[in-house]
């Protein structure tokens, strides 16, 4: 399975700053990503795992032919090269936390 989908659980919504930890200490480099009011990506792929975890706002997150509406504090885990677009349902805007594992840096030599 390339996606893995983790629904927020618990009765009260994480802060950012807990989400934030929480990745930190899987050894991963969180930043933040905004979706403004009818963004989408289109269908795209990374040379990297990644892992999303929705802030605030909803979120559609689709690959291998499901579709999660995602909430805050739900966190999805994909493998690189996995074909994904997300869509923001939100009537403003969605924060997302995102970090990426095994990056390829490329580096052009003269």
């Amino acid at each position: 399975m390339t996606v893995r989908y983790l629904a927020w659980n618990k009765p009260r919504l994480p802060t950012e700053e807990e989400l934030k930890k929480q990745l930190t200490k899987e050894g991963l480099k969180p930043y933040i990503e905004l979706m403004e009011r009818d963004e989408a990506s289109e269908v795209h792929q990374h040379r990297y795992d990644e892992t999303r975890v929705l802030v605030s706002g909803r979120v559609e997150f689709s690959a291998e032919g499901r579709t999660y509406s995602l909430k805050p504090g739900d966190r999805v885990d994909l493998e690189r090269d996995t074909p994904h677009l997300l869509k923001n349902l939100e009537r403003g805007q969605s924060v997302m936390l995102c970090a990426e594992k095994g990056k390829v840096v490329y580096v052009e030599i003269y």
